[in-house]
């Protein structure tokens, strides 16, 4: 592993990762086709490894959302490198450096509809707190719920970018410090094709891009008054001033989308589901305790030793 020391961009480069086979280094910026991308450079490198799948104990919503997990996609942190290889990466034409964006309001929706309307494995608790539905005779109240949110991260905004579904794609992408070659907008057909089939060309595959996390079919303009998106803009404003994005217009007051009393339902048994998730991942958590961990590293070392002959099972690949 390279020090910081060695690569003074190591603190900047958390998010970024490397296909080596391909030459391709994608910074994966949550909520901007994220899963879809992952998958497809998983695929075309051939590291994606699908046999691992049940052996994760990390709560995951869909089976799709374990590409997040680097044992699964198979790829390689930029900062797991060397020094030389990350300076090769960085700056030779033959490497293709890439990231997506995707206008900064679609983007927040997306991220509320997941970690917060959802509950989604791994959002802050504080940021649940903060965010209570808004009800009608019982039923929620997407629209109230979606601009009490804008309210909140307007507010409170530390507390949600400690979770970086939240964080500003400036922020992750960081583009000032990174020799990026190519930007694929989400919005952008074109752009997003031109993506797939440069990765194709490398990897000799005919691969497309699949799409994961259509959420509820909830539009941003069903829930989105110019007050609410005024809100969310100035949280923002990084972002747009960063990439361009246009600013958008929306009515100075709409319909409230309310769900049914079903549907409110449906939603909490969701919720429900996803926090029994979450519990039995604690407790599968928690059987990894020490003497497991130290069985585990024993075992790793070994492998090392014996050039994988020993305990090459998947399953002791925790380390």
């Amino acid at each position: 592993m390279v020090s910081e020391k060695e690569s003074p961009l190591k603190q900047h480069a958390g998010f970024l990762l490397v296909a080596p086979k391909l030459k391709i280094m994608y910074c994966p910026t949550t909520k901007v086709a994220c899963s879809s991308i992952k998958t497809l450079l998983a695929k075309a490198s051939g590291t994606y490894n699908q046999a691992r799948l049940d052996q994760l104990i990390a709560p995951h919503i869909a089976r799709s959302q374990t590409i997040h997990d680097i044992n699964i996609s198979g790829l390689t942190k930029l900062v797991d490198m060397s020094a030389s290889e990350i300076d090769e990466i960085l700056n030779s034409p033959e490497w293709l450096r890439v990231y997506a964006t995707r206008d900064p309001l679609a983007r927040a929706y997306s991220a509320w509809e997941n970690r917060i309307f959802s509950r989604a494995p791994g959002t802050p608790e504080k940021v649940n707190e903060l965010c209570q539905d808004q009800m009608i005779d019982g039923r929620i109240n997407v629209t109230a719920s979606f601009e009490h949110f804008a309210k909140m991260i307007s507010v409170h905004t530390d507390e949600f970018m400690s979770d970086h579904h939240f964080l500003p794609q400036s922020h992750i992408v960081q583009s000032d410090k990174f020799n990026y070659n190519m930007v694929a907008r989400v919005e952008q057909p074109v752009e997003m094709q031109r993506l797939v089939d440069e990765i194709n060309r490398r990897a000799g595959t005919s691969l497309t891009l699949e799409r994961h996390n259509s959420g509820f079919g909830i539009k941003l303009d069903q829930v989105c008054d110019q007050h609410t998106a005024n809100r969310l803009q100035a949280v923002y404003e990084m972002d747009y001033q960063t990439f361009g994005f246009a600013t958008r217009a929306f009515p100075a007051s709409i319909e409230p989308l309310v769900l049914t009393a079903t549907e409110t339902a449906m939603l909490r048994s969701l919720r429900a589901s996803i926090e029994r998730l979450r519990s039995i991942s604690r407790i599968a958590r928690s059987l990894t305790g020490f003497r497991f961990g130290s069985r585990q590293i024993y075992k790793s070392i070994l492998r090392k030793l014996s050039r994988g002959k020993k305990y090459s099972d998947p399953q002791n690949l925790f380390w």
